[in-house]
């Protein structure tokens, strides 16, 4: 019988894997690392998608409380045993609330792949009513777009009751992750890390290390009610009172999304309203580390809306490795060092790699993650962070209290270095340094940095939330963008909603799918902006089918003293009556294309998603060498959902030529009828 199912495995999957063959993904190894070894040359694993509750044990279901770091039973005082509890999605520990589960699992299951694998996903969606699609941050999808996970932009959402399949090359190596592109249903746990370790052996080392994915978590809301807040205030209920949104240290705003807690791999504790210091208890993660290695750990940021700023307790030396997969130092050639600092911030949709020495006294110290909000004058207080533990090895502590003192090691003569702030200065009496991402260089032995010496063209792009009272929705260059019926990657015939002359414009807000298209092989310049009416807000940038440079940062104005914002960038003017930025042009009319000061063209660090200052902004290089239909958007969610996003149509005469554009629904009700059929002729032969 080998010889059949190695024919049907020929007829109907198309590839055959050292995996195996199976009817269907019901039958196929889950996703988790260990499914895809290094020599395999395919990785084939399936996802399944469905919801579950916090806090429920699953067979029998029963309510469990958190207690001093472990879980009990709500009707009993012992303490659950650790099978017991691995099955439990407990997230802060507070209530019982609807999450999604991948696998069983809240975040999903990782998947550790090698570079250049041929990666074969199958993702079932058992949800009940939900459509879904995944979307795999990081992934280039060179040669097939259609697996980039988009709905309405590269594919249709997967509908409840139904499987599609995804293929794709694992490139590039690094730290990506996997998660929900539809709506807000990330906010709710669906997503997952997706690790490709490199072909190059010489890349820092350790390679292997620890994966933490840090969101922040709201109690009450699932995502429908957490984008209608967004749009029309958030009040606590209880009180009757309404919840102020937050602000970052220099006076930026943040959207409404009230944050309770803060989780590293679907784990933390929510901290009381009256007491800061006080906490419910809950389980957290857990890094179990030797005293005198040293250690890599892989952060990724699945947040909602909140950029962290990440710190090890009592370890104040973390050596930044690489971000968004690809590595960074400083410095070039002879200068060149490692990037060390005392923290750094990750936004929505970033990745940083870090490495650190285990050399302090054998305790057990805290993975802190901790929002980058002002919550200084917040009465009662509050905090907002994620944790983690790191346990020296032969310590049998099981929790641990954040310090009092927070950076009470950073010393007018010895400051803390933070990188990628997403502003200039802390308040000097902090003693605290902010470290521009621009001043990072890329370590990567391949980098082809020398295609985008030189710029064809430059594009100048405004996020932000400009309009009138009423209407300032969030938009990229005035353009709320709104998504197709169909694909637009195979159905751009199809689009019912094109944007027109005579409604956007200058001084215009317009809704519609605002899509520009790229000339195969041109190296564009794009200036990413923050600027106009709409500006107050920063915003991490995320542009799928490609990794771009990034070559110089602008800011505006700020009190060295307070670290307050006070003006926007002089270097770029608004076109226009309204100060919308719709448009924009560089002030100084001898900036051109490629005469530029500042910029930054000698090993640049690469990247996907960057952070744009409140009123400044970002340049970025890349070459148009991958044929596609490619979002890019801001990765707040909420921002996205609400219109701040756009597609490139890149070298249209090639991908609509594709034959097999890369996903597709393996499981169709023909072919199992045919399959059937051809089981029920056959078989009785033998």
């Amino acid at each position: 019988m080998a010889w059949l199912r190695f024919l049907f495995c020929l007829l109907f999957v198309k590839k055959c894997t050292s995996q195996g063959w199976w009817l269907s993904p019901e039958n196929a190894p889950t996703c988790k690392p260990g499914t895809c070894g290094e020599n395999d040359e395919t990785c084939e694993c399936s996802l399944t998608i469905e919801h579950r509750l916090t806090m429920m044990t699953t067979n029998p279901p029963l309510l469990v409380l958190p207690t001093n770091g472990r879980l009990r039973f709500y009707n009993t005082s012992s303490i659950m045993p650790d099978e017991k509890m691995s099955e439990v999605i407990t997230c802060d520990g507070y209530g019982s609330r609807l999450v999604i589960a991948i696998n069983g699992k809240f975040p999903g299951p990782e998947i550790v792949a090698y570079e250049n694998h041929k990666m074969i996903i199958h993702v079932r969606n058992l949800m009940h009513t939900d459509s879904t699609t995944i979307h795999w941050h990081g992934m280039h999808q060179k040669g097939t777009p259609g697996s980039d996970g988009v709905a309405f932009i590269s594919q249709s959402p997967i509908l409840p009751g139904r499987t599609f399949t995804y293929k794709f090359t694992a490139q590039p190596h690094g730290t990506s992750f996997y998660h929900a592109h539809i709506g807000d249903q990330r906010s709710m746990g669906l997503y997952g890390g997706l690790i490709i370790y490199p072909k190059y052996k010489f890349y820092s080392q350790p390679q292997v290390g620890f994966t933490v994915i840090i969101q922040d978590w709201n109690h009450d809301d699932e995502p429908e009610a957490l984008y209608q807040r967004m749009l029309n205030g958030v009040y606590n209920q209880d009180e009757k009172t309404y919840i102020e949104p937050t602000k970052s240290i220099d006076g930026a705003n943040f959207s409404r999304f009230h944050m309770h807690s803060g989780l590293i791999n679907g784990k933390g504790r929510f901290y009381s309203y009256n007491n800061a210091l006080n906490h419910n208890g809950a389980p957290l993660e857990m890094f179990e580390v030797e005293h005198g290695r040293s250690y890599r750990f892989r952060v990724i940021s699945a947040a909602t809306l909140y950029p962290f700023r990440v710190y090890v307790q009592g370890h104040h030396e973390l050596n930044i490795r690489a971000t968004d997969g690809f590595e960074i130092v400083r410095g070039t050639g002879s200068e060149s060092r490692d990037l060390i600092v005392e923290s750094f911030i990750i936004h929505p949709g970033e990745r940083y790699d870090f490495t650190f020495l285990a050399n302090q006294d054998p305790d057990i110290y805290l993975l802190v993650a901790e929002s980058i909000e002002d919550l200084r004058t917040k009465n009662p207080p509050e905090y907002h962070a994620a944790e983690a533990l790191i346990r020296y090895k032969g310590n049998a502590k099981t929790t641990k209290d954040r310090d009092n003192n927070g950076q009470g090691h950073c010393t007018y003569n010895k400051p803390c270095m933070i990188f990628n702030c997403p502003y200039l200065y802390y308040p000097t009496s902090t003693n605290l340094k902010c470290l521009k991402f621009d001043q990072a260089n890329s370590n990567e032995y391949s980098s082809k940095f020398k295609e985008v010496v030189t710029a064809d063209e430059t594009l100048f792009f405004n996020f932000a939330f400009p309009g009138e009272p009423g209407n300032t929705p969030g938009s990229v260059n005035g353009h709320q963008f709104i998504s197709p019926t169909y694909p637009i990657l195979t159905n751009e015939a199809a689009l019912t909603t094109p944007c027109k002359a005579s409604e956007c414009g200058q001084d215009k807000i317009c809704s519609c799918t605002y899509n520009v298209e790229l000339t195969s092989d041109r190296v564009y310049q794009f200036v990413l902006t923050n600027l106009g009416t709409g500006r107050g807000w920063s915003h991490p940038v995320h542009l799928h089918g490609h990794y771009f440079y990034v070559v110089k940062m602008g800011f505006g104005t700020y009190d060295e003293s307070t670290g307050k914002f006070l003006l926007s960038s002089t270097d770029i003017e608004c076109l226009g009556n309204k100060s919308y930025c719709n448009e924009a042009q560089w002030a100084n009319s001898s900036w051109t294309d490629n005469n530029i000061p500042g910029l930054q063209l000698d090993y640049p660090p690469e990247k996907d998603t960057i952070i744009v200052p409140t009123g400044g902004y970002v340049i970025i290089r890349f070459k148009a060498d991958n044929p596609g239909a490619w979002f890019f958007h801001c990765h707040i969610d909420l921002h996205n959902t609400n219109g701040m996003g756009m597609v490139f149509l890149e070298s249209k005469d090639k991908y609509k030529g594709f034959s097999n554009i890369g996903a597709t629904n393996e499981y169709g009700v023909l072919r199992k009828i045919i399959l059937i059929t051809i089981l029920m002729v056959v078989v009785p032969l033998y």
